[in-house]
């Protein structure tokens, strides 16, 4: 009985250890936890289990507790009931953080977005792609680097969830991990980053702005961060100081995971180097 004793006190001074050096990043946890579930679900319609299985599968996020409550659209996360986290889904914005002061209530704009259906094939259309064979691909080679990319049946250190293969217009190599095809909607991460400056290439082609102009931030105007263009925070030239790390409390898990509104966080920040001629990692200028 004693050993039985010091065994349970043992797992809970564990557990009380385990919290209090980690207590500062919980809210990092839970958030990122409630986040990723609140998108998973709703965008996709994963189940929680795959959810935890292949996306909240990694250290410390795996010791969040989820829930999925269907009838109000969001996903709360907690670590042994504290620092509980909710994120909602909303029609046409998708899932988002919110705290405790939130309205839930309160109307929102929605986007209208329209997609027109095409008759034509890949990379042109909807249809499926046409079918191309090329004499100068090596097949069989082709498909054993593809087939390495994905993990096996135990191990889990790649972690692909799609691969495609496209050369001059042709898709030639397409697999999917577990669970996932080709409608599946995956967090595209800072691939976004790369969404949104070819977006503002396009509005620069059509005159609409001028990505060589100063940014407008009405903070920057009057010291020497009137200088920063919209292109410097696109490529991260702005000189701007920012901490992108994400094994510890930094900028940019502050900013995703505590701040509501997501675009301070960088705008006060001073320069630190000369804008235009450094270069910075920064989700935040993105942002």
């Amino acid at each position: 009985m004693k050993k039985l004793i010091y065994v349970i006190g043992f797992i809970v001074l564990g557990l009380m250890l385990i919290i209090f050096l980690n207590y500062e990043k919980l809210d990092l946890i839970t958030g990122f936890s409630a986040k990723s579930v609140a998108s998973a679900h709703f965008i996709d319609g994963r189940n929680l289990k795959m959810i935890e299985d292949g996306d909240n599968d990694i250290p410390l996020v795996d010791y969040a507790t989820n829930k999925i409550d269907q009838s109000n659209h969001c996903a709360s996360s907690s670590v042994f009931g504290l620092k509980k986290r909710v994120a909602i889904f909303r029609e046409g914005l998708g899932a988002v953080l919110i705290d405790d002061d939130f309205d839930r209530n309160k109307p929102y704009l929605v986007p209208q977005r329209k997609k027109v259906a095409t008759a034509l094939p890949f990379p042109y259309g909807d249809l499926e792609p046409a079918d191309t064979i090329f004499s100068n691909i090596d097949y069989n080679r082709l498909k054993n680097a593809v087939q390495n990319a994905f993990d096996g049946d135990v191990a889990k250190d790649r972690r692909t969830r799609s691969l495609l293969v496209i050369y001059k217009d042709k898709i030639i190599a397409e697999q999917y991990g577990t669970g996932i095809n080709k409608n599946s909607k995956i967090l595209g991460w800072s691939m976004t980053k790369s969404i949104t400056a070819t977006l503002f290439g396009i509005l620069q082609y059509q005159n609409k702005l001028n990505i060589d102009a100063p940014a407008p931030v009405s903070e920057w105007k009057n010291d020497n961060r009137s200088k920063i263009t919209i292109s410097d925070l696109l490529q991260m030239n702005s000189g701007l100081a920012w901490d992108e790390r994400y094994d510890e409390i930094s900028d940019a898990t502050k900013m995703l995971f505590k701040d509501r509104d997501m675009t301070k966080a960088q705008r006060i920040k001073t320069l630190q180097n000369k804008t235009g001629a450094s270069w910075n990692y920064s989700s935040g200028t993105t942002n």
